[in-house]
């Protein structure tokens, strides 16, 4: 069984089962896991975990062995091999001492030998020296056989439904007392003997001997190197050229210490080097070190000289010589010492760094002495050119503490990285922090093996290149011919050479210029295109003198001379759209390409579909003609914010670009990287920053237009106060008053002292003037700060956490940073927590800002009264504060993967989410799952996650992908700008891990929205009341109603193009995964009818019998091809499918009540209608019978009266008849 993470806890619960286990954890990963190690110890359980100092890509936070160091107390024995066959043997070895000794052990490994070869024991071997995990073998030691009797399992069970038992119990103190004793003697006092006899039994098998110690030629020599790991057998090399006899020993064992075996070797030797790796946390000597002084000390009188050295890895054979060299007779014997790391430096060809050099040596005289010199070192201190600082460095002012210093960096560490020599570079002071400052990612300076130039003939201004450029190398502009003119003169007059006579003819020329670019005439490329053609219109019909000619013709050519090789596009977008919504308001678009920032990876090429960048050489010309247009770039106006919000409006354009137009904006993260790993996540963080920046940098400018009112009022109010003091007639201070004034300029703090001592000033009340004058101060340092600050940019609008370097390996790239504002690298532990109590850090700050604002608020209105407000502001708390107020704390980015949902992180992120304050928790998923079994379970952990997220209030949910989805934009911006927090789950693929390496990513982003595997998802609370399908949002996903997306495939048979109706899954995303690839076979005819994986999960059990599901893919040359998917692909494709469903259902898209609510509908109407026809019905007839009796007795009365009438005249029977006709 294999398993990746970095948590042990698995390893535990398989060995507990009574299997050999093992594990690879590198870096801090051991000490993370420490806990994890002493349970195993404690628990007996036979697990081998290899360890090495640094990960895959060379990089750590510790260094050497010391992270074996940190963890000598868990219990583990430890094992150091110093070669790759040793690394192999050590394996075994330390396999069947756990499982004799029942401890858990720890085999490190050096990078050092990464690339040697190495004899692996055939599976025999293994099989006689190792024996079965579940066979019977004899207790090797007494307490074992108290426990277990005569024999055991070769790896006891300790979780056995046999014999169940509580294993990991807790105890008071006594019995952890009772324990700890029982354990050292029982089982630690047997570990040295059964390593010793464990490595003579496999020295007699395989015919390579072992033993706790390694020597060469230690017993006849007067000195020894005793070094660790891997550099034995450099120093082992190293002493066989020394003429003196010099052996070398290493320590095969490092926990148990073999303290006594070690003494043997050194005695009555002269001298003894301990060679380490430097970078140790200890303070003072190393822990390896004090072991062995300790051995020595057993000595008594025969104990050699110790030295200590340090060196930095991997070991060299001058070093060794240097260290062999220090402790002989004539050297000189320094005891502790550094070989190949200095602390300054006699001489350097680079000035900056020699000014800290001899602050170095000025500060510390004697710690040159502190290294052991090497010859040959002195040739690096040769110097190298230097290039120009880029824009986005010297735009920082630089006045912030030393080690924020952007040129003191560059200086002293960056460009020694840069330009490659390391050498240079020297321990210094600032070498101890793990700090880096703000934008150092600019000076990467690539070795691009192409560039793009810009064809501004063909382009349209989409500005798609500058929105997927990953490095920031491709800043756009949007420029008014007035605004291109006025830049040029000012940099004349900035170069010494002012042009006046071009300003009383600027805005005529503007419209000549503007005219002759709307015709289209000619095709234009460049400024000069069209600047000069313009300007001699404009001059032919016009009145000039011949001497104001030739002026303004020498202005033309200074001017053309700066601007003129500019490169302009004459856009629909930009120039002719605008010209036609807004006279006067059309400008030019540019692209400047920074030669220092890109990499030559061709996206911006891929992406333009007009051929308006073309990849070519670096020539030396080309290189020039980017520097130069970069140059020009930097001194033009920004993009104006009514281009870029008016583009932000339009539907058709980009508004992730329309945002980066802005200089401001876009150099919210910059600069280079050493690889294009990750790009696509960096792409992805440069738009959220950039949005980010966008949105704050209004909510700042408010800020300081406040301050800026605080200023004035309480300037006024002080001013007033002082008018007030002085004396309404006579302006005559006391001669001591008048002595105690010096010539010259006068503080205003001796004023108000002056003044509180005058008889004629008694109305001054100093105490509260003092107040409001350090009050003022006060706010105009924090006015300063917002609007300047140390940089010159003012302070940063937001910050940054960021949890795990999975997905942004670009931003852990020492000395590299790519950020423009303060970022925080966490590691081990819970992320959000460490977001939690920075932001209630910061929250402290915001209150003492709103104490200093309400205090001025007060003062500027002479209503403070100390004995009230004092204690009043001074208890101010967060929940006391206003919305405004609170809106003060800058937001903070957590930018981590998938981790973040999942163990302490994810339940520390609910927290988060819950807090209320300003946090935006960012989620980079590449959407790659585990192949087999195990992607069912992995997919619905990750929905599991979602749904906790969607039961927060006031929680703001997205779930997307940003790439070629505009209508993202606005749903992004609207949770970054709001003061709750906000969770964006968004889609970063990494193409390394898709078939198609070099396919645009964005494509992949777009194939994984349509095959269900990243859907697009909006969950948003805000005036939705509690209805969860309210507030749930699907719209951007394709056909959100349907279980899949249909699409027709185009393909080809022979010549004929044909199209086929498709319905794209799971599985086709699935079918792009590298890891996935054996989970796909072609068909063939003989593998029974092929379905396609849709309709293949319609089908029930007995529909699905002789039904082959499959995926259809239309390859490079156009042909159709059916791929067999495994029983893992339909199960993750189900799944996958259950999860859409259950969204569809959570947006009440998909649900059996609206069905059922129908029916009780259509029941409740019917039954209503036929009780009002029924009543209608009933109240007719009533109504008809009433009628008929009211009729009948109208007859009846009229009969009557007709009878008794005729009586009465004696009418005939005839004429009643008559009448009754």
């Amino acid at each position: 069984s294999f398993r990746t993470g970095t948590d042990l806890s698995f390893l535990a619960g398989m060995a507990s089962s009574g299997l050999r286990t093992a594990a690879f954890l590198s870096g801090a990963q051991l000490g993370a896991n420490y806990n994890q190690l002493a349970a195993l110890a404690r628990q007996n359980l036979a697990a081998l975990v290899h360890y090495t100092t640094y990960s895959k890509d060379g990089k750590g936070r510790v260094s050497g062995h010391s992270g074996l160091n940190n963890i000598e107390q868990t219990g583990c024995f430890q094992l150091l091999p110093a070669n790759l066959q040793e690394l192999v043997d050590m394996t075994i070895i330390g396999h069947k001492v756990a499982e004799l000794a029942l401890l858990p052990g720890i085999c490190g490994i050096d990078n050092a030998y990464t690339l040697q070869e190495a004899n692996v024991p055939g599976a025999d071997i293994l099989r006689q020296f190792l024996g079965e995990p579940d066979g019977q073998i004899t207790c090797p030691t007494p307490a074992q056989r108290l426990i277990f009797g005569k024999s055991r399992r070769r790896i006891p069970q300790w979780y056995s439904m046999d014999t169940p038992a509580i294993n990991g119990v807790r105890k008071e103190q006594l019995g952890l007392n009772l324990e700890g004793a029982a354990r050292e003697r029982y089982f630690y006092h047997h570990l040295p003997a059964i390593i010793q006899q464990v490595m003579e039994q496999y020295g007699k098998l395989i015919g390579r001997p072992y033993s706790a110690i390694k020597t060469a030629d230690a017993e006849r020599a007067e000195y020894l190197l005793l070094v660790p790991g891997a550099g034995f057998e450099v120093a082992l090399e190293t002493a066989a050229q020394e003429k003196s006899k010099v052996g070398v020993l290493s320590l095969s064992v490092l926990r148990p210490f073999p303290q006594k075996e070690l003494a043997q070797w050194m005695a009555g030797k002269k001298g003894v080097t301990v060679l380490e790796e430097a970078g140790s946390p200890n303070m003072g000597d190393s822990t390896f070190f004090n072991e062995v002084s300790a051995a020595a000390q057993r000595l008594g009188k025969k104990a050699p000289a110790l030295y200590s050295g340090a060196y930095a890895g991997p070991l060299s054979r001058p070093a060794a010589s240097a260290a062999i060299n220090n402790m002989q007779r004539g050297g000189a014997q320094r005891e502790r010492f550094f070989i190949e790391l200095d602390f300054t430096r006699s001489a350097t060809g680079f000035p900056q760094h020699e000014v800290m050099l001899q602050s170095i040596s000025r500060e510390y005289p004697d710690i040159s002495r502190e290294s052991l010199t090497i010859s040959g070192e002195e040739a690096y201190n040769t110097g190298a050119k230097l290039r120009t600082l880029p824009f986005a460095i010297r735009r920082y002012q630089d006045q912030g503490p030393p080690y924020s210093r952007l040129s003191r960096f560059y200086h002293n560490t960056a460009c020694f990285y840069q330009q490659g020599i390391k050498a240079e570079l020297v321990a210094d002071p600032f070498q101890a922090l793990p700090l880096v400052p703000a934008a150092t990612a600019n000076f990467v300076s690539p070795a691009a093996a192409q560039l793009p130039v810009f064809q501004p003939q063909n382009c349209t201004g989409c500005g798609d290149c500058i929105a997927y450029c990953p490095h920031s190398a491709l800043p756009g502009i949007a420029i008014s011919v007035q605004s291109l003119i006025r830049a040029g003169m000012k940099i004349a007059t900035g170069q010494g050479t002012p042009i006046p006579q071009l300003m009383g003819i600027e805005r005529k020329l503007v419209k000549v210029a503007e005219d002759l670019i709307r015709k289209g005439d000619k095709e234009i490329k460049q400024v000069k295109d069209f600047l000069p053609a313009a300007f001699q219109l404009m001059a032919a019909p016009s009145q000039m003198d011949a001497e104001k000619l030739e002026r303004a013709q020498e202005g033309m050519a200074i001017l053309n001379s700066i601007i003129g090789d500019f490169p302009i596009a004459v856009t629909e977008p930009f120039f002719h759209q605008k010209k036609r919504q807004e006279k006067g308001s059309a400008q030019l678009f540019s692209i400047a390409i920074d030669p220092n920032a890109c990499t030559g990876c061709g996206l911006c090429a891929a992406v333009c579909q007009d051929d308006a960048l073309q990849m070519t050489s670096p020539e030396p010309a080309v290189v020039r003609q980017l520097e130069d247009t970069m140059s020009l770039w930097e001194q033009l106006p920004d993009t104006p914010s009514e281009t870029i919000n008016q583009l932000i409006r339009e539907p058709a354009y980009n508004s992730f670009t329309a945002t980066l137009l802005s200089r401001h904006f876009y150099l919210s993260l910059s600069g280079g990287a050493t690889s294009e790993a990750g790009a696509p996540a960096k792409s992805l963080v440069h738009w959220l920053t950039a949005v980010l920046e966008s949105v704050m940098q209004p909510k700042v400018e408010v800020q300081a237009k406040e301050l800026e009112q605080q200023v004035e009022e309480l300037a006024k109010n002080i001013h007033q106060h002082l008018s007030n003091a002085l004396p309404k007639r006579d302006f005559q201070f006391s001669d001591t008053a008048l002595a105690s004034f010096e010539e010259g300029k006068l503080p205003l703090e001796d004023v108000i002292r002056q003044l509180d001592a005058e008889p004629q000033a008694q109305i001054v009340d100093a105490t509260a003037l003092r107040r409001k004058v350090d009050l003022l101060n006060d706010l105009k340092a924090l006015l300063w700060a917002v609007r300047e600050g140390p940089a010159g940019g003012g302070r940063a609008r937001y910050g940054l956490v960021l949890s795990d370097n999975e997905a942004m390996p670009w931003a852990d790239d020492y000395p590299f940073n790519a950020f423009t504002s303060p970022v925080l690298w966490h590691w081990d532990g819970s992320a959000p927590e460490r977001l939690l109590g920075i932001l209630n850090g910061q929250a402290r700050h915001v209150l003492d800002t709103v104490r200093l604002l309400r205090r001025s608020t007060l003062e500027s209105k002479n209503k403070y009264r100390p004995e009230l407000h004092d204690q009043e502001i001074g208890t101010l708390d967060w929940a006391d504060l206003s919305e405004a107020e609170k809106e003060l704390l800058p937001p903070v980015l957590l930018l981590g993967d998938t981790h973040l949902f999942s163990g302490q992180s994810h339940r520390a992120l609910g927290g988060l989410m819950s807090s209320g304050l300003p946090v935006k928790a960012v989620i980079l998923d590449d959407a790659a799952v585990p192949a087999g079994g195990a992607a069912a379970a992995w997919l619905s952990a990750a929905q599991m996650a979602w749904a906790s997220a969607a039961t927060l209030q006031h929680t703001f949910l997205l779930k997307g992908n940003l790439a070629e989805n505009p209508a993202i934009f606005e749903q992004l911006r609207d949770g970054l700008n709001r003061s709750e927090p906000a969770l964006f789950h968004l889609l970063a693929p990494r193409p390394e891990q898709h078939t198609s390496e070099e396919v645009f990513w964005p494509k992949l982003s777009q194939l994984a929205l349509q095959t269900r595997a990243f859907p697009s998802l909006l969950f948003d609370t805000e005036g939705k009341g509690l209805y969860l399908s309210a507030a749930t949002n699907l719209e951007e996903n394709p056909e959100p109603e349907a279980d899949w997306m249909s699409m027709a495939l185009l393909y080809k048979e022979g010549k004929t193009e044909k199209e086929q109706p498709y319905v794209l899954t799971y599985a086709d995303w699935l079918f792009t995964l590298k890891a996935w690839q054996p989970y796909f076979q072609a068909f063939k005819p003989e593998d029974g009818s092929p379905v396609s994986v849709a309709e293949y999960l319609s089908l029930d059990e007995k529909g699905r019998k002789g039904k082959t599901p499959t995926i259809s893919f239309v390859d490079e040359q156009g042909s159709l091809q059916l791929y067999i998917t495994a029983p893992e692909v339909v199960s993750a494709t189900r799944q996958a499918l259950r999860q859409w469903s259950s969204l569809r259902e959570l947006a009440g898209l998909r649900s059996p009540f609206p069905q059922k609510v129908r029916e009780e509908l259509e029941n409740e109407l019917t039954q209503k209608y036929e009780k009002e026809i029924a009543e209608l019905k009933t109240s007719y007839e009533a109504k008809l019978q009433e009628q008929e009796k009211v009729l009948m007795e109208e007859v009846r009365i009229k009969l009557r009266e007709k009878l008794l009438a005729l009586s009465r005249q004696g009418q005939s029977l005839q004429s009643l008849e008559e009448e009754m006709k």
